[in-house]
């Protein structure tokens, strides 16, 4: 794991419980990384703004979910990057937002992250937020693959590193 410095690179989240980036020692952060990590930002921008982040795609670009038997599913390409943001937002009140609560680890290839939806529910208008772990690999500075886990370890496991 690389020690990421929060001011460059990594997102911080206040929005969906209060916690700030948390990344272990603060360092240098090389090219490649950096570059991931600003990619994973920008993607997270664009999920926001509930536009499909197209140019930040790699072909055959795969998206799975293997958070529970309900979500496991799998997405592809730009039209799957947009079915899954539909999925995601449909049970929430517009004005939902999708942020990374923590940067796990940032590799040559890969940004693990804990990331959040908070906002309400689409029905009830009760407050709702909805957590999860997930990696996204990169390969040129285009996301390749993104899956999210149920747990920080599973992700950490993913990517072959120690929780």
């Amino acid at each position: 794991m690389v020690a990421l410095d929060p001011t460059p690179g990594a997102a911080i989240s206040r929005g969906c419980g209060g916690e700030h980036l948390k990344t272990g020692q603060c360092g240098a952060v090389d090219g490649h990384r950096q570059r991931n990590i600003d990619a994973h930002r920008s993607v997270v921008e664009a999920v926001n703004a509930r536009e499909v982040p197209e140019a930040l795609l790699a072909p055959g670009f795969s998206m799975e979910n293997r958070l529970s038997a309900v979500t496991d599913y799998d997405y592809h390409g730009a039209t799957g990057f947009a079915d899954w943001m539909s999925d995601l937002f449909e049970v929430f009140a517009e004005g939902a937002l999708y942020e990374v609560e923590e940067v796990l680890a940032a590799g040559e290839d890969y940004v693990a992250a804990m990331f959040c939806v908070a906002g309400r529910g689409a029905r009830s208008r009760l407050p709702l937020e909805f957590r999860w772990a997930g990696v996204t690999w990169f390969r040129g500075g285009l996301a390749t693959k993104a899956v999210g886990y149920s747990s920080r370890e599973e992700a950490l496991k993913a990517v072959d590193l120690k929780p």
